[in-house]
């Protein structure tokens, strides 16, 4: 896909970056997937996951599958990749397994990163302690050792409770700060001084405010003295800039004759010098949550991007999630690109975090019509499926997408009563389908004890003899409403362009596990205007 301002683009970074120019970017930020709660003993196994009930938008646990050993095998023989030395280090200290299956998928999308950004830019990497000094080491792979410019520590936690009983909690995150060269730009930023340290410092007022004095005198630094005002010293400044401060008023004396000291207003101050350690920032919260877990603050965001990015600059998050960074890239005047796996992510960021802006705002890789939805089927048919899956609220695709034993799909019923089958399961049929296929679905709803199952096609051809199989399933009558749903339905693209929904209860939000806002999420009214190709 084309490079293009201002636009949200779905599909895989790594595929969507591979048609951009070199040196076309000029900050980015990247929070990667990752899954730091799993627990740590699964992510050094090299155990297959095979078929999981439990799904969520994105599948951030990493397993040692035929995907990882493919790509393990082409870096590891790629001799002119900084890869190739890399992958070969991490297999000897981390053999096959979930966490060397990340580093891997990793390394190509940070190669990638580097080829688009530009020589004056610098990328910033949001990770923590499960993985991130395998992540350093990576990044000095790809950019240099000699790029590195700051691991910036980010308290994420400030209510300071600990429920761990084996260990100390874990309260920050870690953020790895490159320049790609040594002009990468960086411009300083400043926090403001403690109400303590206005008390202690700037105890003088008069007419334009709080002020501190400094001496004016340099007794070590080599200054010849001269007198000025009839006080001889090595002063700190010319006898020039010592006249314009002192007709200006900003010079003062302790005692008559004493030496001149110079007033540092509070208003003029800068502030205390950013460094490493950033506890200043709360997580998300309040009206600004959108239920993401990994949700990371504006503020934290726009911090990166004033310090490192001008306004007019391109700032892009290859795995921009809820679009926390494209939201703040926005509000700072700068051009931005958004990218994630997610079509339900993109829709969800156009609609809910740029809805201000929504006109302007244009999505690539995701079918527009009939067209073009045909088009994908036909030359990406699995993220076709996976689009066609996340059209659903509360249904996200499956990570396997060969042998899938005919579920393309999942998601869960927002019932409390778990004793109650939850499970819907979709199957997508891009192209021709029969009355045969129809059947093998309808085992597959049965054989998983699935309470309601969804035949997704592109059109609403539906013969009477596949319309049998799904009326013989009957329907389900939602806890605590009147309302019944049919247990197997046919739902189509074709219906989807024309704004007729599904028919489905309440869902649970794959993201959250909270209940879905589902004719909010499921709306297409939002996404005609200006939509890319």
């Amino acid at each position: 896909m084309k490079m293009h301002d201002n636009s949200l683009y779905y599909g895989d970074c790594l595929e969507v970056m591979r048609e951009w120019p070199d040196e076309s970017v000029d900050l980015i930020y990247l929070d990667p997937p990752f899954n730091s709660n799993a627990k740590y003993n699964v992510l050094f196994s090299n155990a297959n996951p095979g078929e999981t009930a439990q799904f969520q938008a994105f599948d951030d646990t990493w397993y040692w599958d035929e995907a990882a050993i493919e790509r393990y095998g082409r870096l590891s023989k790629a001799v002119a990749s900084p890869l190739c030395d890399y992958v070969t280090a991490m297999r000897k200290i981390i053999p096959e397994s979930g966490m060397l299956s990340y580093l891997t998928y990793m390394g190509e999308r940070v190669v990638e990163l580097r080829r688009v950004l530009k020589s004056t830019g610098s990328i910033y990497l949001h990770c923590d302690s499960t993985a991130g000094h395998y992540l350093k080491i990576l990044m000095d792979s790809v950019f240099g050792a000699t790029s590195f410019r700051n691991q910036i520590v980010w308290e994420r936690r400030q209510d300071k409770h600990n429920l761990a009983q084996r260990h100390m909690g874990k309260a920050h995150d870690m953020i790895l700060f490159y320049g790609k060269t040594d002009m990468a730009k960086y411009r300083k930023q400043f926090l403001s001084y403690s109400e303590e340290y206005i008390g202690s410092h700037y105890k003088h007022k008069d007419s334009r405010g709080l002020y501190r004095t400094l001496p004016c005198t340099n007794e070590s630094g080599g200054n010849k003295p001269y007198e000025f005002r009839g006080v001889n010293r090595a002063w700190r400044f010319k006898p020039e800039r010592m006249e314009k401060m002192f007709n200006a008023g900003l010079l003062t004396q302790s005692t008559p004759g004493g030496p001149f000291y110079y007033k540092k207003y509070l208003k003029d101050a800068e502030g205390v010098l950013l460094q490493d350690l950033w506890c200043d920032i709360p997580p998300a919260r309040g009206k600004e949550k959108t239920g993401y877990d990994t949700q990371k603050p504006k503020a934290l965001l726009k911090r990166i991007i004033e310090a490192s990015s001008n306004p007019g600059d391109l700032v892009l998050d290859p795995f921009c999630g809820c679009g926390t960074t494209v939201e703040a890239a926005n509000d700072l005047k700068r051009r931005w690109i958004g990218i994630d796996i997610s079509s339900f992510a993109v829709r969800l960021i156009k609609q809910k975090r740029l809805k201000s802006i929504i006109g302007e705002v244009k999505t690539h890789g995701i079918p527009v019509d009939m067209v073009s939805a045909k088009l994908m089927a036909r030359e990406q048919a699995f993220q076709f499926e996976a689009w066609a899956v996340t059209l659903i609220p509360g249904m996200a695709p499956n990570k396997k997408q060969v042998g899938d034993k005919g579920i393309d799909g999942r998601g869960h019923l927002y019932i409390e009563d778990i004793e109650s089958s939850t499970l819907v399961l979709v199957q997508v049929k891009g192209g021709n389908f029969t009355a045969n296929d129809v059947r093998a679905f309808a085992r597959v709803i049965e054989e998983n004890k699935a309470a309601m199952g969804i035949f997704l096609t592109m059109d609403k051809k539906v013969t009477k003899d596949m319309r049998t199989v799904a009326t013989s399933f009957g329907s389900l009558k939602y806890p605590g409403s009147s309302k019944e749903y049919p247990r197997f339905q046919f739902w189509s693209i074709e219906e989807y362009f024309d704004d007729l929904e599904p028919k489905l209860p309440d869902m649970r939000d794959p993201y959250t596990g909270k209940k879905a806002e589902t004719a909010d999420l499921f709306s297409r009214k939002h996404f005609k205007e200006k939509d890319g190709e």
